[in-house]
């Protein structure tokens, strides 16, 4: 398809923290159907910016000598199926291993994604308890924004049976959730999410990984206020999730991806 459009948002040609314990070039592309509030790529989630597929093999290109693999990212990057099909074939026939960054909802084209052996490893953002649609549908916006058009019951759904699937298949994953004060990630909300995800991590061994959100450059204007949370106090909150899962994670400005040892 060489002269297929690529709505593209932006590209990092060397990045160390996408994927970790690897150099990557990410490639994110626009568009996305949920609005969380303290989303940072929050420019790219709509408008437009289309390329030909050929530049973007050509970042690719450029940062091959460097790099061990592409990451996609977003937005949501499974919205652009066929260019991520592509460009992930294109990595892959140039000895390059690919990884993908999604809210999960998109099961059917990680299946096909799959089945065509086009991804290496699948980074999934758990934004709420899979078994709170409540609590997810605050997360990604539904109800305060006009431009989410999915209903949090469907979205919860797919998302576990996106993680199954990776499970069923053992294919690589890495579940994450972004924590922001007064919002969505203390201890108690940590402890549903890890919950409702143990059956999976537990049987497939993944990474959860929760992360330190940094709301200064939030989508919504008034989170931007709002204090990160410590390393210390991450550390606190990985204990909720250790009731549940045993390899959990915290991703901190300060101290980067570190396992936490529960001993």
């Amino acid at each position: 398809m060489v002269n297929m459009q690529v709505n593209f948002g932006d590209s990092i040609p060397i990045s160390t923290v996408d994927w970790h314990g690897r150099v990557s070039v990410v490639l994110f592309l626009r568009e996305c159907p949920f609005r969380c509030p303290y989303c940072h790529n929050y420019e790219i989630l709509g408008g437009s910016d289309h390329r030909e597929l050929a530049e973007l093999k050509g970042i690719i290109d450029s940062s091959k000598p460097f790099v061990s693999n592409v990451v996609f990212s977003g937005g949501e990057p499974l919205i652009q199926a066929e260019a991520v099909e592509q460009l992930a074939t294109y990595a892959k026939a140039n000895g390059l291993l690919v990884g993908i960054h999604t809210n999960g909802l998109h099961l059917e084209v990680v299946e096909h994604l799959v089945g065509k052996g086009l991804v290496d490893k699948f980074f999934i953002d758990v934004k709420a308890p899979l078994d709170d649609p409540d609590m997810y549908g605050k997360a990604i916006g539904y109800g305060e924004s006009d431009d989410v058009h999915v209903f949090p019951e469907d979205v919860v759904g797919k998302v576990g049976r996106t993680i199954a699937l990776l499970t069923d298949r053992k294919i690589e994953y890495e579940l994450r959730t972004t924590v922001i004060r007064d919002f969505i990630g203390d201890a108690d909300d940590v402890a549903a999410i890890s919950r409702s995800i143990a059956e999976y991590v537990n049987t497939s061994g993944a990474p959860y990984v929760i992360q330190q959100g940094i709301p200064e450059h939030a989508m919504k204007v008034s989170m931007r206020d709002i204090v990160p949370f410590s390393r210390e106090e991450l550390l606190e909150i990985a204990t909720s999730a250790h009731q549940y899962i045993d390899n959990v994670w915290i991703r901190t400005k300060e101290g980067g991806n570190e396992k936490v040892n529960f001993e």
